[in-house]
């Protein structure tokens, strides 16, 4: 599983050094990776793997602190976002071995120290800058977590960040009043060619995809994505759907 969130990570970061070209922004990722044991000599485990990037530079002062305290509280949560972010990994980090631990050792105490494998968690997290335009940055980040059951949940979101003040931007901050109807038209038109094949429309929750708030920008146009089980099956994993910018015009604000 760590292979297939990995590849959805690395499409993000393909696009890493183009945007940070054109935003003239420098950035450094942190990263930490591990098995911790439920217990000692047992054989399950929490495996955790972070790889987060992080500017450094080409943002002023406070634009910037802005952006890597968002950062921080999208990736690990709120509680994280006043450190800087080599501590909020850590202590995320830390904070999740220790959830891990209270929540199966009265398990594994139950079936007399035998492994078993809901015992095992999975905790991944991926972040990249993943696009930008007219002073917008867009950042992506993957998720996966597994705690037991018949599979883990991979979810795939991506921040808006406007460069000029380091905020986060939200869908009504970057579109026009009344765009929700033109663009839910323009992401159903597109969604059918958003899919591995044709066949797959027959596997859809639903074929009119209405704007969730979860987009990214890049020179192409505006990408939204939609998560396992929001319009689809689990199989189909998460579907992204681009309107380019010309079919945008008159719906979006210009920065």
């Amino acid at each position: 599983m760590r292979n297939l969130v990995l590849t959805a990570a690395s499409a993000v970061c393909a696009l890493c050094a183009i945007t940070s070209c054109n935003e003239s922004l420098s950035t450094r990722t942190v990263e930490s990776n591990g098995k911790f044991a439920l217990a000692e000599g047992a054989a399950d485990s929490l495996d955790i793997d972070i790889q987060v990037e992080y500017p450094e530079t080409g943002l002023k002062g406070e634009a910037l602190e802005n952006f890597r305290k968002g950062l921080t509280a999208n990736l690990f949560g709120e509680e994280y976002a006043e450190m800087d972010a080599s501590g909020a990994l850590e202590a995320y980090k830390n904070d999740r071995v220790s959830e891990y631990r209270e929540a199966n050792l009265p398990l594994l105490e139950e079936s007399d120290g035998m492994s078993h494998s809901i015992l095992s968690w999975s905790d991944y997290t991926y972040g990249k800058i993943s696009g930008s335009h007219e002073g917008i940055i867009s950042y992506t980040m993957t998720k996966y977590s597994y705690t037991g059951g018949a599979h883990g949940m991979t979810s795939v979101t991506s921040l808006n960040f406007d460069t000029r003040t380091g905020s986060l931007l939200s869908e009504a901050d970057f579109f026009k009043e009344g765009y929700r109807s033109v663009l839910s038209d323009l992401l159903s038109r597109h969604l059918p060619g958003s899919l591995e094949s044709p066949e797959d429309t027959s596997m859809l929750f639903v074929r009119e995809i209405e704007p969730n708030g979860n987009f990214r920008v890049s020179e192409e146009g505006v990408t939204y994505i939609y998560n396992q089980y929001e319009i689809a099956p689990y199989v189909m994993g998460a579907i992204q759907v681009t309107v380019p910018w010309n079919e945008l015009e008159g719906i979006y604000i210009k920065k």
